[in-house]
């Protein structure tokens, strides 16, 4: 990031850190969620039902808010070469938070009610369904851009050059995985879980490193004058 550190305000570095760190945080818990839904239950090749899949849909609405704190943060950072990317990911990152935030309520509130009532087969995510296809949209193709244009936005600064390349990589596999959803094959919608289940995590941790490192001004800068950072 190369705005120099005398403009970087505490609340930006702290936003940069609790929601990157709660990125890493939050894909743990999925991980042992879906570990502890194996152990108990011993049916890989059926869906995931209750209590394990609605825990993984709150879990999914946090990172979701997770990852809207990063692009925030990284746009309160990003120094004039980088400004672009990081309104584009802040851009698209608000869509990506906003569209798997909508699916998992719904499937969280009137889904549960509906199948409750008899109404609907089932209350789980179950390809093909339109609500799955904005789900992958959502992952493959919104937060794949957003991951993308964040490792962009990340100017040469200590640290940053490896959260740059996760972020990229990560970002690139959950593209490539949206042929999954497109072409109906979907093992090779596994490419993007790669991509924002391992990649994002850890990318997650590579950047909050790099705003652990920054040192943020004593003097408030113009952008937090404007409330802007």
């Amino acid at each position: 990031m190369d705005r120099s550190p005398e403009s970087w305000s505490r609340g930006a570095r702290r936003l940069g850190i609790v929601s990157a760190t709660g990125i890493l945080a939050i894909g743990v818990a999925y991980v042992a969620v879906i570990a502890l839904w194996l152990i108990l239950e011993a049916t890989p090749r059926e869906p995931i039902p209750d209590p394990y899949l609605a825990v993984m849909e709150v879990l999914t609405m946090a990172s979701a808010l997770a990852l809207l704190g990063q692009v925030i943060a990284i746009r309160c950072f990003a120094g004039a070469a980088g400004r672009v990317a990081a309104l584009a990911a802040l851009t698209v990152g608000s869509l990506a938070a906003g569209l798997t935030m909508t699916v998992h309520f719904a499937q969280l509130t009137a889904i549960r009610q509906l199948w409750r009532l008899g109404r609907l087969a089932d209350y789980r995510l179950i390809w093909p369904s339109p609500l799955f296809a904005a789900e992958y949209f959502a992952w493959d193709i919104l937060v794949g851009l957003t991951m993308v244009c964040a490792g962009f936005a990340i100017a040469e600064s200590p640290g940053a050059g490896r959260a740059r390349r996760v972020l990229l990589i990560g970002g690139f596999l959950c593209l490539a995985g949206a042929s999954g959803p497109v072409s109906g094959k979907m093992s090779l919608q596994n490419i993007a879980v790669f991509g924002y289940a391992v990649a994002l995590p850890i990318a997650g941790a590579l950047t909050a490193s790099v705003f652990r490192a920054a040192v943020p001004s004593a003097r408030p800068s113009a952008n937090d004058a404007r409330g802007l950072c």
